[in-house]
């Protein structure tokens, strides 16, 4: 039996927690895209979601997820979560609406939509 698009973003999701950059860069296509929507640019293939991963481990503990609400519609997924960021002993918990396309297991497109008032607030930005 295949994995659903729901359980495919769940294993991606949970990724964050142990730092997983190359399980996280499997998730996609290879021409998948990483917008996060308030930033300028997207990103998109493997090697540049990678890179972006690895710029975030660089100052992250890990992020742990907690999913509050989840839809599925086909290959559409929405997913509103609450992203802790951990520095050390430090916990910057954000807010998040993820938009998530997945086609034939592989995630497409992954768009992320948070508020950079409250990213800067927490000190993150």
């Amino acid at each position: 039996m295949s994995e659903s698009n729901e359980d495919l973003l769940r294993r991606f999701l949970g990724y964050w927690a142990t730092r997983d950059r190359d399980a996280m860069v499997a998730c996609f296509a290879e021409d998948g895209v990483y917008d996060n929507v308030p930033e300028k640019k997207p990103m998109a293939g493997h090697e540049a979601i990678g890179a972006w991963l690895d710029m975030c481990f660089q100052h992250l503990t890990r992020i742990d997820v907690e999913v509050l609400n989840i839809a599925v519609n086909g290959e559409w997924v929405l997913c509103e979560r609450l992203d802790d960021h951990v520095v050390g002993e430090k916990h910057m918990p954000l807010p998040g609406m993820g938009a998530i396309r997945i086609v034939d297991g592989k995630i497409v497109m992954f768009r992320d939509y948070y508020d950079r008032k409250t990213v800067a607030e927490l000190g993150m930005g």
